[in-house]
């Protein structure tokens, strides 16, 4: 089978687990060439021993720092001197009610979640202009779209990304670098832990809210590789005229809205 992304230069965010690490696997299967841009040095070392490869590099990048993503670009300039796909997948999650949101603890969030693609676009937008047909892909979430109790900045900035995406799209079209987004639902990755220990899938409001009233129609939680296909559509020429975009990818719990 052909590899499709065959030599393609690729960062993702937040690649070293979760849904991350699912996306590195899933693209670096199609050829492409990685950096992993994230804190977690052990974790993306083992996912890359674990791959058996010398395709993905680490480069240790605290996304909150304006000057360490400046930094990964350099570096990305220095390796490749061009840059094919940027995957903005990096996301932290706070679950606070407003009453108990501090300041400092909306800032950190909206600085992952929101600030970090916004510097990464714009940082990388130099290499991504050299390559012959540039791609941008946003990981938002199906809490970007509807109403979530006790997530107020989780939520903001994920439904920030999906207009940032659409405006990207719009001024970066005649550049011939297309802009979309993937929103998730339910997966199962560490995030889906809840404060004390249980999964989220596994308490009686998800049981009672999401399986009773049929709310999540296909019955069970994602898994990365899930969403790690919508981002490789994205990612291909199969995407080769969609731009502005957001792919759900929640077991239709969408369509219930």
């Amino acid at each position: 089978m052909d590899k499709r992304l065959l030599d393609k230069k690729v960062i993702v965010t937040g690649g070293s687990r979760g849904i991350g690490a699912g996306i590195v696997e899933r693209i670096f299967n199609e050829g492409a060439d990685i950096i992993i841009a994230d804190i977690k040095k052990d974790l993306a070392k083992k996912l890359i021993e674990d791959l058996k490869t010398d395709k993905i590099t680490f480069f240790e990048t605290n996304l909150s720092e304006e000057s360490e993503i400046i930094k990964l670009m350099e570096f990305v300039k220095n390796k490749w001197g061009l840059l094919d796909i940027l995957i903005n997948n990096a996301g932290i999650e706070d679950g606070f009610l407003l009453s108990d949101q501090s300041y400092e603890k909306y800032r950190k969030t909206m600085k992952i979640n929101l600030d970090a693609p916004f510097l990464c676009s714009k940082y990388s937008l130099p290499l991504l202009e050299k390559s012959k047909s540039g791609r941008i892909v946003m990981i938002s979430s199906i809490q970007g779209i509807r109403g979530y109790k006790g997530n107020i900045s989780y939520n903001t900035a994920k439904g920030g990304l999906i207009n940032m995406t659409r405006s990207l799209a719009v001024e970066l079209a005649d550049k011939n670098i297309l802009v979309n987004s993937v929103a998730p639902g339910f997966i199962n990755t560490d995030m889906s832990v809840m404060k004390d220990g249980s999964l989220e899938w596994n308490t009686d409001w998800f049981k009672d809210v999401y399986l009773k009233y049929e709310k999540l129609p296909m019955g069970r939680y994602g898994h990365p590789d899930d969403v790690a296909g919508a981002v490789y559509f994205f990612c291909s020429d199969d995407s080769k005229y969609v731009t502005g975009q957001t792919l759900l990818v929640d077991g239709g719990v969408s369509a219930t809205f």
